[in-house]
Order: C-alpha cells, then sequence, then structure tokens
C-alpha cells in the first residue's frame, strides 16, 4: 500500500520522517514515500511528485503551524484530493487545534496527533489497504510501539528555528518595478527581428505567495491578474477576460463581479480541457502544469466568489 507524506519546513519534515520510520512496523503493507529534499525546491520535484501522487493509495499532510497555509501543502492536498477519495487524505496535526484548520484543507477529516488520532489513522489505513490484518494485531503492535513515536515527536523543536523574514509590500513593489524596468530596457536594446517563442519558467504556486503580499485587503484579486499573466503569451484571450474580472472585482459592483467570475471560470475551464497545446507552458508536463493551474486558480475564483457573497439578513443593499 502506497503512503504519500506531504511536509514542508523543518519540523514539518522531522514529523513526516519519524512517520515514515513508524507506520510499516504497525502495518507491514504500508510503504510510506516522502520527498527527500524540501517541496518548496520548486520545479525539480514536480516529475517525481507527480509520479508518486499517482501510485499512492492514501495520503498523510504533516501540518504544522509554520506550514498551516503553505501553497505547497495545499497543492499536493489538492493534487491527493483529485487522484483519492476524500477519505483517503489525512491531514495529521500537530500542536495545533481543528478548529485552526480552514481553507482547502478544511475539506478533509483531519487527525490530531496524540495517541486517540493515531489510532483511527492506523485503522482507516488498514481498513483501505487490500489485505487488511486483523485488528487485534494491530493494535497490539500500536500499543507497543506509540510509547516510541511519542518520545521522538516530542524531542521535535516547538517553534521552527530561523523563522522567515516578511518583507515590507514597498519593498517588494519596488523591486518588482525595478525588474519591469531593466527588461524593458533589453527589449529596447534588442534587434527587432524574429525571436524563438520562450518557455514561461514561472510555478503556477509562486503567485500564491506574491498575492498574498501584494493583497491590500482581504478578497484583493490581485491573485487572478497576477495568475492570468502567465498564459498571457499561449492564451491571450484568457489574460484579457482575466483582466476584465480583475477589473469588475475592483469595481465593487457585487452582480457585475460574480458574472465576470463566472466567465472568467467558464474560459479556463474551456481553455484547459480543449483542444490547446500545454507543452511548453510552465516549465513541467502538461498534465503536471494543468494540475498546478487549476488547483491555484480554483482556490483563487473559489475565495472571490466567498467575497461577493450577500449576507441574507442584508437588505437593501445594492448590487
Amino acid at each position: 500500500m502506497k503512503l504519500f507524506i506531504s511536509w514542508s519546513g523543518e519540523r514539518s519534515k522531522a514529523f513526516a520522517v519519524a512517520l515514515k520510520e513508524w507506520f510499516p512496523l504497525v502495518l507491514h503493507f504500508v510503504e510510506p514515500w516522502l520527498s527527500e529534499a524540501d517541496i518548496e525546491a520548486g520545479q525539480r520535484w514536480a516529475d517525481a511528485v507527480a509520479k508518486e501522487l499517482e501510485a499512492c493509495n492514501f495520503g498523510v499532510l504533516c501540518v504544522t503551524r509554520e506550514n498551516l497555509n503553505s501553497p505547497w501543502i495545499l497543492f499536493e492536498a489538492g493534487a491527493l484530493a483529485k487522484s483519492l477519495d476524500g477519505a483517503r487524505v489525512t491531514p495529521l496535526l500537530l500542536d495545533i487545534d481543528f478548529k485552526e484548520v480552514s481553507g482547502p484543507l478544511a475539506q478533509f477529516q483531519a487527525k490530531k496527533f496524540d495517541k486517540k488520532g493515531m489510532l483511527e489513522l492506523v485503522q482507516s489505513l488498514n481498513q483501505n489497504a487490500p489485505q487488511p490484518v486483523p485488528e487485534d494485531r494491530y493494535k497490539q503492535l500500536f500499543e507497543a510501539l506509540w510509547p516510541e513515536l511519542e518520545k521522538k515527536i516530542a524531542t521535535i523543536p516547538k517553534t521552527a528555528a530561523g523563522a522567515k523574514h516578511s518583507r515590507p509590500q514597498s519593498e517588494v513593489l519596488e523591486e518588482l518595478v525595478e525588474a519591469v524596468r531593466k527588461m524593458e530596457v533589453r527589449v529596447r536594446e534588442q534587434p527587432d527581428e524574429p525571436r524563438p517563442r520562450r518557455r514561461n519558467k514561472f510555478h503556477p504556486m509562486m503567485f500564491r505567495d506574491m498575492a498574498e503580499m501584494l493583497s491590500e485587503r482581504p478578497g484583493d484579486p490581485i491573485g487572478i491578474l497576477l495568475l492570468a499573466s502567465t498564459v498571457r503569451e499561449d492564451f491571450p484571450w484568457l489574460y484579457e477576460i482575466g483582466v476584465e474580472t480583475y477589473r469588475a472585482l475592483k469595481s465593487g459592483r457585487k452582480a457585475e463581479a460574480r458574472e465576470a467570475v463566472q466567465r472568467f471560470t467558464r474560459a479556463f475551464e474551456v481553455t484547459m480541457h480543449g483542444p490547446f497545446r500545454h507543452e511548453d507552458i510552465g516549465g513541467a508536463s502538461r498534465h503536471m502544469f494543468m494540475r498546478e493551474m487549476e488547483f491555484v486558480m480554483r482556490d483563487l475564483l473559489h475565495n472571490q466568489m466567498a467575497h461577493l457573497e450577500v449576507p441574507k439578513s442584508t437588505k437593501g443593499e445594492s448590487p
């Protein structure tokens, strides 16, 4: 039974490694897999991760306070959800409460890392196995091996060392403007002749982080504009519809904004699943790129529609 263990960050990695070593001791048929390098390293791990996601039978997400909203954890959660039944994807929470889990992870049945939660997870793994072991056998092994795992996890520091420095928004914007100016200068200096088509090397998940840094308020549609820009060269019509959607959302007119989001959603789905070439987009395989784009864009559009919902108790509000 293939078990995919997802992690992001040092605490989460230590958690994942301990689980990888422990699960086969309790259930002999479990074959855990986790990436050896931090999944935030980017495209280098994309092909390997895609292969394991396709082959796995069950997924465990090692969730800590530091990676609760990590785009990479969310990406792998979405990828697992597409290839597995939701009951076979379990966020395992280390030192955080159920009420702290929100967004895409909230759709899964999370378990706390404690004796009760781990026994329930072992039971789920066994129930989904092609040839489950007798209940009394795995419970006996669990009782014998739980103290060792509990002790090992207790040695993981409560907070991650070397927390990432949060850069001021003004600094990020200044750097982006400077990069654009340099790009314009290089374009003007190059001879006016046909150039080979350049592959887009941006990973779609990067734009979630950028959107969070540039957002001025909850529901800011900047993420839609950023992600649409990645397909401007390949699908200009999708970019134009994305710009129109961004403007409609910024206008504050909810009826118009809802209609624009729905139109953009339809255009995106037709483009991603229509008879178009995707091989040279995003620096990844067509299958991986489409999965990443769909997951990120679906999350962005879902958040926009949630912010556009009018409370039922509100009366007399103009659309």
